[in-house]
């Protein structure tokens, strides 16, 4: 094991330790199997043999029990010890679980938008669920192999000591050679990543699928994707190609143990050495102790998988987030409080312009500030940096006098409830997404929020009403219905401050201007932050700031 694997794994282990109680008794449990898998071996042989001398029934009946009753144990052990063990792996893989998305939670959104969203999706699917190896296949299968290995040869060396001998030095070569050989077929890193750019590309395709026909290009990445695919099938097939020759290597080894302690079982009864009764125990007990030896090449082809897997995973968890939080945070105002920004200046990457470049601006409790400017003046960075998605280059923000950098992050982002111009449905109904916002929401609040947001007329002529699917990134809705939706789940929120990012998207300038009147109606004594690229008048806001390349270039009151 390499120095660089053998990291991989000890930082795995230190996430998830061991749960070595379920482990002690999985691999008991499979010692205990493989005991009984050459304990039947043996006594099939021996009985065998026993009847073939016609002894009577009753001289056999012994024997005949002990052989049910081993039959009829393995089977349950067998079983027990693959529950036990899956329980084991499956706890495991939930503090894997948890510790991803711990780490992950404070890189969002910026620090994960350089991986598409289909190696993502794999890294958090399939490559965490590959973990459960390690301690599935790790220490149980090499135990029983060892346990089961050992008893059959001392039960051969009870018989016929040149026998044993033979049969553990197959039994050797074939568990060192067995997982050399798997070795040999494993699946490198390149291979996983490989496997998640297919991923990334399907998603790509499956989204994107109107485009790539519309302009003639579906060709080029179904090309793509089968390029990926053939790759994969490559590596695939050279795995499967290592774990045969691994199985043949063990089936050729458990043959030549077999005829050779057979071989050596008919001379020790020539030479009157052994009862002729036994001869049979012999080769039945060599082939029981090589059942379990082909469970070892099967684990070290998956600890390479898992290897892949973990360097995955630690890439996206050495990620450092953009904003910690302090480590002793103050606690955050309650009720409608102030939010200031003073000369606030943001920068996404050292080389880039400022997004914002000294912006000071001061949102009163229950006051309605419109914030305007093109494309790219900045509009959204302002949200980012009351989100505390980015850290602040200079400058500060306060929420009721207390700097933002003193909070904790979920304390902050508490303070506001947020729409942005593409708002994300999930796939579910109205109402879960609806009751995203606040899960004890009464049908009431319901009810209240789909009239400020202009969809109760609407949702009360669907046949499913709050039922009806949505489906994913709500695609069975238009792009004005999703944006409602989004509005009337921050109204439910009811949370002191409302960010809009252009509530109106979607919609022609009336409807906007209508849902606009309705939202801040409904806001009640919120404080309301709306943002847009040009605004229809000034007589619903307080104050009207305008943006332009990341400075504050206008001030002025409105007509509220």
């Amino acid at each position: 094991m390499s120095t660089r694997t053998g990291r991989t794994l000890r930082r795995l282990v230190a996430v998830s330790p061991p749960p070595w109680g379920r482990l002690t008794g999985a691999i008991v449990l499979a010692v205990a199997a493989s005991a009984a898998s050459v304990g039947l071996m043996a006594g099939s042989g021996a009985l065998v043999d026993k009847a073939a001398t016609r002894p009577g029934l009753g001289a056999i009946a012994g024997l005949l029990a002990a052989v049910e009753v081993v039959a009829f144990l393995r089977a349950p052990l067998r079983y027990a010890e693959r529950l036990v063990a899956h329980d084991a792996g499956l706890r495991a893989l939930t503090r894997w679980r948890v510790w991803l998305f711990d780490r992950l939670e404070p890189l969002l959104p910026a620090p994960l938008q350089r991986w598409r969203s289909g190696d993502l999706a794999r890294r958090l699917i399939a490559d965490v669920d590959s973990l459960q190896d390690l301690y599935l296949r790790g220490l149980g299968p090499l135990v029983a192999a060892v346990v089961a290995g050992v008893a059959a040869v001392v039960v051969e060396g009870v018989l016929v000591p040149g026998a044993a001998a033979l049969l553990g030095v197959c039994l050797l070569v074939a568990m060192l050679g067995a997982p050399a050989v798997a070795w040999s077929g494993r699946q490198s890193e390149e291979d996983r990543a490989a496997a998640g750019a297919l991923s990334a590309d399907l998603v790509d395709l499956v989204h994107g699928a109107a485009e790539l026909v519309a302009f003639g290009r579906s060709a080029d990445q179904l090309e793509r994707i089968e390029q990926r695919a053939a790759r994969l099938a490559r590596a695939a097939r050279r795995r499967s190609r290592a774990l045969g020759a691994a199985g043949a290597l063990v089936g050729l080894c458990a043959g030549v143990a077999t005829a050779g302690v057979l071989a050596l079982g008919v001379h020790a009864v020539a030479d009157r050495h052994l009862e002729p009764i036994m001869l049979a125990v012999l080769p039945l007990v060599s082939l029981g102790a090589f059942e379990v030896v082909p469970p070892l090449a099967a684990a070290v082809a998956g600890l390479s998988e898992l290897q892949a897997s973990g360097r995955r995973l630690l890439q996206l968890a050495d990620q450092e987030p953009p904003v910690r939080d302090p480590e002793h945070p103050r606690s955050a105002p309650s009720g409608a409080t102030e939010v200031t920004l003073d000369e606030v200046r943001l920068r996404y990457r050292p080389e880039h312009r400022p997004a914002l470049d000294g912006v000071s601006l001061v949102l009163a409790p229950g006051s309605r500030t419109a914030l305007v400017g093109p494309s790219g003046s900045g509009k959204t960075s302002v949200l980012h940096a009351l989100l505390r998605f980015w850290p602040l280059e200079s400058g500060c923000i306060e929420l009721g006098g207390t700097p933002v950098d003193q909070l904790a992050q979920r304390s902050v982002r508490a303070q506001f409830a947020t729409v942005v111009e593409d708002g994300h449905l999930f796939a579910g109904t109205i109402a879960d997404n609806l009751r995203l916002a606040r899960p004890d929401a009464t049908d009431a609040d319901i009810d209240t929020a789909l009239g400020a947001a202009q969809l109760d007329d609407w949702v009360a002529e669907l046949p499913l009403g709050l039922d009806t699917p949505v489906g994913e990134h709500g695609s069975r809705l238009s792009g004005g219905q999703r944006q409602r939706i989004a509005l009337a789940r921050a109204l439910l929120a009811d949370r002191p401050v409302l960010l809009l990012d252009e509530p109106g998207g979607g919609l022609d300038p009336p409807s906007a201007d209508r849902l606009l009147t309705d939202v801040l109606a409904a806001a009640a004594e919120r404080t309301v932050l709306v943002i847009s690229h040009h605004l229809g008048g000034t007589e619903m806001f307080d104050t009207v700031a305008e943006l332009s390349a990341g400075r504050l270039v206008s001030l002025r009151p409105g007509a509220r």
